[in-house]
């Protein structure tokens, strides 16, 4: 006996196909591609959504490279994907890996410091180095290789962490916003980013979970990959004000206050470990500040820069552009939709943020500058309406076209970096 036709009328608005493309536009037929993606093991789960960004990502960099003229970064008579993955920071990177770090800091007519080796950490080119060693393979293969390695399993790793705060369904479209971001092709080349966002994410997920020890080798790697030692370690002060301040309802074990401020004072001697690297091979106690301060016209600057920056491109509205970004990035982090990352993600977007308002010169690498904020993602994943997340990741795809097309693309002789 074969069953009646159901009434579409009293149908759930979801159940209902639309009249155009019904076949396209089912939300049913989404429903259950969703239900069926979101049963599959976790670690599946996070590599399906990076590789979909990987390729999405290369065939961008695929299809801008046709228009690159010859650089500095070519190694052939035309710039071939190869060179262009390797642009940028990753001829520092290289030149790291074959030269090492210079002993005497170059300077300028006038005396001060010039760019050089010293602002970049040395875990990528070194394990990027060694691999190539073992492999037999080309530098510029390695490496955009290996951050591509790292970012695969860095996705894992954030799903993880994303999952323990939300729905598996908020978590993996997270992730998808992370991977998707306009600046997230970086993930594909020959930078440090990968490598930072997966020691991060880690030791994230093990501050969450209190193995505060364990996070100690996780975290000393960390701040040899990028200069992220010092937010991690303000982050470290709120998170053991927090634990101290709610010891009544949380439970805050002598043990735990042991283990917990060890990380803390260890994570604040990481963050020096490169600064005092530089001091001891060049004998100069500023080595390190002085080359930062060479990319930013030779000062260092802390707050002002951004109501100079501010009226450079607003003139005198330039503070409220400043105060109005200050406030967005308080919304996404403590409001409702924030609140879902966890306070231990919350406190640490606010002292990256407070670290970057301090420290960060504003320029053309504020997207990049600003991947560590990866929690925020869960704010933007609070939606659930299938066109808001559509139009969403559509945008952020669209950008990261621009962002390849215009910061990315070098135009000779000099351009602004990415």
């Amino acid at each position: 006996m074969t069953r009646p036709a159901p009434d579409v009328s009293v149908l759930p608005e979801y159940d209902r196909a639309p009249r155009f493309a019904p076949t396209v536009f089912d939300a049913s037929r989404a429903g259950r591609w969703a239900r069926e993606i979101l049963a599959l093991p976790v670690w599946l789960q996070a590599l399906a959504v990076y590789l979909a960004s990987r390729i999405i990502s290369v065939g961008i960099f695929a299809a801008v490279v046709r228009t690159q003229d010859r650089t500095p970064w070519t190694t052939g008579l035309d710039t071939s994907l190869g060179d262009f993955l390797n642009f940028w920071d990753g001829g520092w990177y290289q030149r790291i890996a074959d030269e090492g770090y210079p002993d005497v800091l170059p300077r300028g007519a006038d005396g001060t410091v010039m760019e050089n080796a010293w602002a970049f950490y040395p875990l990528h080119p070194w394990m990027v180095r060694d691999f190539a060693q073992l492999t037999g393979l080309d530098y510029q293969v390695v490496s955009p290789l290996l951050s591509t390695v790292f970012g695969a399993v860095a996705a894992i790793v954030v799903l993880h962490l994303f999952r323990r705060h939300t729905t598996p369904g908020r978590a993996l479209f997270g992730l998808a916003v992370l991977f998707v971001f306009p600046a997230s092709a970086i993930f594909s080349t020959g930078y440090a980013e990968s490598l930072t966002l997966l020691l991060q994410a880690l030791a994230l997920l093990l501050v969450i979970d209190r193995r505060y020890l364990m996070a100690v080798p996780v975290v000393v790697l960390m701040d040899l990959s990028r200069p992220i030692g010092v937010a991690f370690s303000f982050f470290m002060l709120i998170h053991l004000i927090d634990r101290f301040l709610r010891r009544r309802t949380i439970p805050y074990p002598a043990g735990e206050v042991v283990r917990s401020w060890t990380l803390g004072v260890l994570s604040c001697a990481a963050a020096l470990v490169h600064p005092v690297h530089a001091w001891l091979r060049t004998g100069e106690l500023t080595a390190y500040t002085d080359t930062e301060a060479a990319w930013s016209g030779g000062h260092t600057r802390i707050i002002v820069q951004w109501f100079a920056r501010g009226n450079d491109l607003v003139g005198p509205f330039g503070p409220l552009l400043l105060f109005a970004a200050i406030a967005l990035m308080l919304v996404l982090i403590y409001s409702p939709a924030g609140r879902q990352m966890g306070r231990t993600l919350q406190h640490f977007c606010l002292a990256y943020c407070i670290y970057i308002l301090l420290f960060f010169n504003p320029q053309t690498s504020t997207l990049r500058l600003l991947l560590p904020l990866f929690p925020i993602a869960l704010t933007l994943a609070w939606c659930r309406a299938g066109m808001y997340r559509a139009v969403l990741l559509g945008c952020l795809v669209l950008f990261q076209v621009v962002w390849v097309g215009f910061l990315w693309h070098f135009t000779p002789p000099a351009d602004l970096p990415p």
